[in-house]
């Protein structure tokens, strides 16, 4: 087995280290390959092993019959030893259904750790007795059994597998993104962009505009039935394009599901049925908003309103008119939940201020404001074109 002997080799960049089962169906010292005279293992008897199983079903075998799951531990998480490691990947096996504890015909399987942080388990898609082991929505299994782990070991809480998660940018745009420079993948940035776009906006008008303002390429999905009736939408970046020099297209929901078009017209949408009209000036409104999202609209509405401002007085009328509310630190007082002291805002009016030689200490602020987050690194950008409009 090709994936057996790369686990056991150097990895690609001579990272593997110390590599050795630490569970599987039987005992962990017989499923061990051993070591030939010269150093190398001899993987003949894990093999045959493996393979047998998968004689038996003949035809009705998986066109990919070897199943893998890496388990990997976070950066902050306690190393764990080669026991706990086994407890982990027994009870995985056993929640995934694969190997569910006493199923002595169930499917062979072993965990093989090569670094402190992390084990990969290998099975063959076939049970011992000669059935065929169901792998259906596997995934989600996968996710409960690490959530449960997560508990039980204390390690840092992932999300759950309720399908709403964002989606994760995939290897290869990583590597993408670092080729050409770019300090995030497309999909991350276009998720933010839309995320930005949609609090913002009350109608899909108004949404694709914001899109196109920011310099995101859209293209509006019909329908093949109806005439005239938009179904979805994709976005792209101008610099972002495949081998055959056209734009990398991300449709909505390959960005975050609550950011699919039927969605996205729920929140543009009253009780009533009707559509909300569209207006620059409808006030901010952090309601089921994710955090990430209302940084982005405070972000986005500081920094309209020191486009649009000469002063530092119109810049604050034109944060109330997108609904915050401003007091004085002396009377402020620490604020929690849907309300966050802002004091990146008081340092940007106090160098306003000390500009136009009033003293520093006379105007320092704090933001009441229901889309709450910092807007520290705005700080140096918004002060700088206030300032450059008073000298």
């Amino acid at each position: 087995m090709g994936l057996l002997r790369y686990l056991y080799g150097p990895g690609r960049h001579e990272e593997h280290r110390d590599p050795h089962v630490v569970a599987g169906f039987r005992s962990a010292p017989e499923l061990e390959p051993g070591v030939r005279a010269d150093g190398s293992r001899d993987f003949r008897r894990l093999d045959a092993l493996f393979t047998q199983p998968l004689a038996l079903l003949g035809e009705r075998n998986y066109r990919q019959p070897v199943w893998h799951l890496p388990l990997r531990a976070a950066p902050e998480d306690p190393v764990m030893s080669d026991q706990q490691w086994a407890r982990i990947a027994h009870e995985v096996m056993d929640r995934v259904g694969l190997a569910p504890a006493g199923d002595f015909g169930a499917v062979r399987w072993v965990a093989v750790r090569h670094a402190a942080d992390h084990v990969h388990i290998v099975a063959t898609l076939a049970r011992q007795d000669g059935g065929r082991p169901d792998v259906w929505n596997d995934g989600y299994r996968v996710r409960d059994a690490c959530r449960a782990i997560e508990r039980q070991y204390g390690l840092r809480r992932t999300a759950p597998a309720d399908r709403t998660a964002a989606r994760r940018p995939s290897r290869g745009e990583i590597e993408k993104a670092v080729r050409h420079g770019r300090p995030l993948p497309s999909r991350t940035l276009l998720r933010r962009k839309v995320q930005t776009a949609a609090a913002g906006a009350s109608s899909e008008a108004e949404f694709f505009r914001q899109l196109r303002d920011e310099g995101v390429l859209v293209r509006q999905r019909f329908s093949e039935r109806t005439a005239g009736e938009m179904t979805g939408y994709a976005v792209a970046l101008p610099d972002d394009l495949n081998s055959d020099g056209r734009p990398v297209w991300f449709g909505g929901g390959k960005l975050a599901a609550d950011l699919t078009l039927p969605k996205l017209r729920r929140r543009w949408t009253g009780a009533d049925g009707s559509v909300h009209a569209s207006s620059p000036l409808r006030p901010l409104d952090g309601r089921h908003l994710s955090e990430r999202t209302r940084r982005a609209v405070l972000r986005t509405a500081v920094r309209r309103a020191a486009d649009e401002s000469a002063t530092t007085n119109e810049f604050l009328d034109r944060l109330r008119g997108e609904g915050l509310s401003w007091s004085s630190c002396a009377t402020a007082r620490p604020l929690t939940g849907r309300s966050l002291a802002t004091p990146s805002l008081s340092l940007l009016n106090t160098m306003v201020m000390s500009r136009r030689g009033i003293p520093a200490a006379v105007l320092p602020m704090t933001c009441h404001c229901p889309v709450s987050a910092s807007v520290g690194p705005l700080l140096p950008r918004t002060a700088s074109r206030l300032l450059a409009r008073m000298s």
